[in-house]
């Protein structure tokens, strides 16, 4: 296992990659979503094929700056 900054230019990469990847991208605040709520969104979104993945703020600012999306940091 790599060390720590490694780790998160990994996680960065992967984030650049979903984002140039992707035909959208929503940004969502799950603080005040109870378990049942987390797991019924979680649900829907795989019956729809949508992938759900939650990122740190920081590593996302750091992704952000390496696309074209440096307009989406004012969201996060």
């Amino acid at each position: 296992m790599g060390s720590v900054l490694e780790q998160k230019q990994a996680v960065v990469d992967e984030i650049v990659e979903k984002f140039n990847s992707s035909e959208s991208i929503i940004f969502v605040d799950y603080r005040g979503l109870s378990v049942s709520q987390d797991t019924e969104l979680r649900n829907k979104l795989r019956a729809a094929d949508v992938e759900l993945k939650v990122y740190k703020n920081t590593l996302t600012r750091r992704a952000t700056a390496e696309t074209s999306l440096q307009s989406l940091t004012k969201h996060l």
